[in-house]
């Protein structure tokens, strides 16, 4: 496969024949989130579509690619969180006629209803809806397709199979091109930057699970992929080195939180005592970079996941609410 490169948000980078990789530009930031357009004969595939609030960028990047919006054909998203699928709604009802989703039967209601998820992410980020993710719009239910597990998705001359890998969330897929050796791997194979060898695994609530996670994991080792696509931080090729990272980085940092919550500290206290154990594992590395890690994978929501997780498992009684 070709040298990756990597430049301003907003830049498509071809990957091998037939794909390539848009950096969406989140926040203004490079590499924060990714999506990836994949042709072969009249199929036009984008898997992820980034938050509306980022779509600009997607559209300019398919056209630079060579294609129009209204080329897609398919698209397929790795789970329903906004970052990844958050512009679905939208792109299909003004700039893809002819395209259809496919996802997780579990996530396929938030997407054709999307009123839950956002209530949900809005007690999140409360007044920060509209500037992180944008208009989060409705799919058509006739254009939303529930993908099965480890059973291909024929488009075109492609074969695309979907991997049931909850553990970041229940509803999570991989999805294997087996025909490039790729497998892009939305957040259960974890958050890089360019520059980093460290491999961050994203712990948002409310469904965090280790014991998931390892599981997913071992299938992604057994997909002998080539080049693993991730949605935050771009393509890595040093697949073993990369995925041998998840299971002690989840246990390390889950071990990291339960020694902030036996010490009784506060929210802000433990995000801070997690994003500082985070800049330590990152290394020496760019202070922008290591911004940018923090935007994809923000440690306050690793603080809520993890403390959901460790009160629900009771291994800390809360001291403030969970």
């Amino acid at each position: 496969m070709g040298e990756t490169s990597y430049g301003v948000p907003g830049r498509v980078t071809a990957l091998a024949e037939g794909l390539w990789m848009i950096d969406l530009g989140f926040q203004e930031r490079e590499t924060v989130v990714t999506a990836y357009l994949i042709q072969q004969g009249d199929a036009l595939v984008l898997v992820e579509t980034g938050p509306s609030s980022t779509l600009a960028h997607l559209l300019a990047g398919i056209r630079t690619a060579g294609f129009n919006p209204n080329d897609l054909t398919n698209i397929i998203v790795s789970h329903i969180h906004l970052d990844h699928s958050g512009a679905a709604g939208v792109l299909l009802r003004d700039h893809a006629p002819r395209a259809v989703v496919h996802v997780h039967p579990v996530g396929l209601p938030h997407l054709v209803d999307p009123s839950k998820l956002v209530a949900s992410a809005g007690r999140l980020y409360t007044d920060r809806m509209d500037e992180l993710w944008g208009e989060v719009a409705p799919v058509q239910e006739d254009r939303v397709i529930p993908v099965v597990d480890d059973e291909p998705v024929h488009i075109g001359g492609l074969d695309l199979v979907p991997i049931f890998t909850p553990g970041h969330a229940s509803h999570h897929i991989v999805l294997w091109d087996p025909a490039r050796k790729v497998a892009f791997t939305g957040d259960v194979g974890g958050v890089r930057m360019p520059s980093m060898t460290f491999n961050l695994p994203p712990c948002p609530p409310p469904e965090v699970n280790p014991e998931a996670w390892a599981q997913s994991a071992e299938r992604m080792r057994g997909l002998s992929a080539e080049r693993l696509c991730l949605t935050h931080g771009g393509c890595f090729d040093d697949v073993s080195a990369h995925l041998a990272q998840l299971e002690p980085n989840i246990a390390a940092l889950t071990e990291v939180a339960k020694t902030g919550l036996l010490a009784e500290e506060d929210h802000e206290t433990l995000t801070a005592r997690i994003h500082d154990w985070v800049a330590g594992q990152a290394g020496p590395i760019d202070p922008e970079v290591l911004v940018n890690l923090e935007w994809a994978s923000p440690s306050y929501l690793a603080s809520l996941g993890l403390t959901r997780l460790l009160v629900k498992r009771g291994v800390v009684i809360p001291h403030t609410p969970a």
